[in-house]
């Protein structure tokens, strides 16, 4: 069972990496008219279904050492390589050490959680505790962005779930579950979820920024509500696209295990093309749109190849993955 595991969770990450690239394609386009549907599309449930599966694969002990090597020191050499790459390319970027460079913050949240794991599962009702902080953290005014805080507070739950299902006898019906197809109500579930969140995004446009979760709500009870309706929103369709993808090796299954790779340099691709090839999704035509997704993302593609993993691997010393 095991290796059929691996086999689903390597498919899905091909997938959920190249919604990840798409996404910061448009990174110097945020509030753009028309561009928030595409983005919702790419990260509404990407990187916390990233997490899952990072939280699913962890086991009870940890290596320090090893957590330094695999996630820490990748995240602090980005974070330099990406903030020098950032003032190169954005004019209105400010530098604050406080903050983990262009999408590192993720390997810093995933080196903190492999860090307080063994502690935390010694607390009774760790996973609700978890949901109900990552609700109430945002009247907390002083957590946002700096160090992450409110990211590891409202990405902590994907975390604990995926490490709670595949270890907890009592969730064993919802670990064969994520390993069944997904059926035609799944797909009619799917597609309601996108279509009224679509809905949403036309009428109260800037809303499923909050799925970013690197921002609070202050003393803001709507922002309390929407916390919990997103939160339900990926853990929903978390769920089904995880039913999607098939349980068997496939064509693409290796390339799930290079992702860690492909997450650590397609910021130094998709931040020039964002910055300086391109303009805003907003004043872009047509054609122009289309080719500021499609170009950055398929100079990434090679990031995927054996190459760059050979020689990545070479340099931090191991063949690294998010399966750790």
């Amino acid at each position: 069972m095991k290796e059929k595991c691996i086999y689903k969770f390597d498919n899905i990450k091909v997938f959920l990496m190249i919604l990840v690239i798409i996404a910061h394609t448009l990174i110097n386009s945020y509030g753009d008219k028309g561009m928030e549907y595409i983005r919702f599309i790419c990260l509404c449930y990407t990187m916390p279904l990233f997490t899952f599966i990072f939280g699913y694969l962890s086991k009870k002990e940890q290596s320090l050492k090893k957590n330094c090597i695999r996630l820490l020191l990748p995240c602090i050499i980005f974070t330099i390589i990406n903030d020098l790459v950032q003032e190169w390319v954005n004019p209105n970027y400010i530098f604050s050490w406080k903050q983990p460079g262009f999408a590192m913050w993720y390997l810093w949240v995933l080196f903190v959680y492999r860090f307080a794991l063994p502690y935390l599962i010694r607390i009774k009702y760790i996973l609700l505790f978890s949901f109900l902080l990552s609700w109430f953290v945002g009247f907390i005014p002083f957590v946002g962005a700096n160090y992450s805080l409110s990211r590891l507070c409202c990405f902590l739950p994907y975390f604990l779930l995926g490490y709670t299902i595949a270890n907890e006898d009592v969730l064993v019906r919802y670990k064969n579950e994520i390993f069944q197809k997904l059926n035609f109500v799944g797909y009619l579930v799917l597609t309601f979820i996108f279509i009224g969140w679509f809905i949403i995004i036309t009428f109260r446009p800037g809303l499923t920024f909050a799925t970013a979760f690197n921002d609070g709500y202050s003393g803001n009870i709507n922002g309390l509500m929407l916390r919990i309706a997103l939160q339900f929103t990926i853990v929903l369709t978390g769920y089904c696209i995880l039913k999607v993808f098939p349980n068997k090796e496939t064509f693409y299954t290796k390339y799930g295990k290079r992702t860690l790779y492909v997450y650590l340099l397609h910021g130094l691709v998709v931040l020039p093309f964002a910055y300086i090839v391109f303009p805003s999704f907003g004043v872009a035509t047509f054609i122009g749109k289309i080719l500021m997704i499609l170009v950055p993302t398929l100079c990434c593609i090679f990031l995927f190849s054996e190459t760059v993993y050979k020689y990545m691997s070479f340099l931090f010393g191991q063949k690294s993955n998010f399966n750790y």
